[in-house]
């Protein structure tokens, strides 16, 4: 049996911890979420989905609480870490790869929040709580971004003056990342290589696409917020929206920020709800609930179809994330608009969630994947590691 090593992802109201084993890194041996940091339906779910016997219901105010939580949770389980992976989801120009963590590293992350003030300050929260409860055990920055290091420089470049000196990043790289890797595993390499539309589909979206194993461009770009509608954030919106509510409805940064991050998306269009299964149920009674679905999946379709064309054809599509792993009416509808290249959904397939759910008659091959961030970073993690040792 080899070292343990953690994976921890912060996010904006959650933390998720994932223990594995060094000598099997595909799968966590336990593993721990707490979600809804910050609000009356806080959780702790020790390997467990929300729902299950094993939630429990606790009162969560900060990210420092629930780390509090988690750490108490390793100590009763007598898990003594080996290393230590963290997901950060920004790694500006300087890392272009996994990093060990140390207070040069630290401090130059803190620079990164206002490109992701969503995500930066619980990360730096949680790796501040865990280098100093785990002080002699190596730690490792696992970038989003680093997936898209080498993407083309014409889906960097945003069209605004170059001496501003700003670019599209790309976001969501360690999911893309487990997702290739499976791609490959399971469907080969050849099909791995081919031109792939990868859809990560939870409460924040994007859609990437790749060639030759290679991504060529991404939704997400100079911030999370950008791309495709999500639960709560805009995605990519007119300037002019943003200038007319200065302007005209006097918002000051802090209330634009809340306002394409947290009010808008599923959650603004509707009026009711930033969770799609509760859009779903409440559709055909609330045309408002309706008018949300609608649009998240046109837009959607509409950037499958671009990305389709930058591609110059596509020959798999895969969906992961919370939506697009869990809701086959999404993807139904997403695909049947998208018949014209070539996708048939086999519908039996497709509602019974299996990993094919394209038709044999399918000119495209259209997969579910589930995403494993978690083994991403552990990956990483052991990588960096390992390169330390041999240096």
């Amino acid at each position: 049996m080899g070292g343990v090593i953690l994976s921890i992802n912060a996010g904006s109201s959650s933390l998720k911890v994932a223990v594995f084993d060094e000598s099997n890194i595909d799968a966590p041996t336990t593993s721990a979420s707490i979600e809804g940091i910050g609000t009356d339906a806080s959780c702790f779910i020790p390997n467990g989905e929300y729902g299950s016997n094993e939630t429990r219901t606790v009162p969560i105010p900060t990210i420092d609480a629930a780390i509090q939580l988690v750490s108490q949770w390793l100590s009763e389980l007598n898990i003594s870490p080996n290393a230590i992976g963290h997901r950060v989801v920004h790694g500006g120009e300087r890392f272009s790869n996994a990093a060990l963590l140390d207070d040069d590293v630290v401090t130059y992350l803190a620079t990164l929040t206002p490109l992701a003030p969503n995500h930066m300050p619980g990360t730096l929260a949680a790796i501040t709580a865990f280098r100093s409860a785990y002080p002699d055990t190596p730690q490792v920055a696992c970038f989003d971004t680093a997936f898209f290091a080498q993407v083309p420089t014409i889906a960097k470049t945003l069209p605004i003056p170059k001496e501003l000196g700003l670019k599209r990043y790309g976001f969501h790289g360690l999911s893309y990342a487990s997702l290739l890797k499976s791609f490959a595993e399971h469907e080969g390499e050849t099909a791995a290589h081919g031109r792939v539309i990868m859809a990560h589909l939870g409460s924040g979206a994007s859609v990437c696409a790749v060639k030759n194993g290679q991504p060529i461009d991404m939704t997400m770009g100079f911030t999370p917020i950008s791309g495709i509608m999500m639960s709560t954030r805009t995605g990519d919106l007119e300037p002019g929206v943003l200038t007319y509510l200065q302007q005209e409805k006097d918002y000051d940064t802090t209330a634009l920020t809340e306002l394409v991050s947290k009010q808008s998306g599923l959650l603004g269009v509707s009026g009711l709800s930033a969770d799609m299964h509760t859009l779903l149920q409440a559709q055909a009674e609330n045309p408002d609930a309706a008018l949300a679905i609608e649009l998240f999946c046109y837009k959607l379709t509409k950037q499958i179809g671009a990305f389709a064309a930058a591609l110059g054809g596509v020959d798999s599509v895969i969906f992961s994330g919370g939506i697009g792993e869990r809701s086959a009416e999404i993807r139904a509808r997403i695909c049947q608009t998208l018949s014209f290249l070539g996708i048939i959904v086999d519908e039996q397939r497709n509602n019974a969630n299996e990993r094919l759910i394209s038709a044999d008659t399918s000119g495209v091959g259209v997969h579910i994947i589930p995403a494993k961030e978690d083994a991403s970073i552990v990956r990483q993690t052991a990588a960096v590691l390992q390169e330390r040792a041999s240096a």
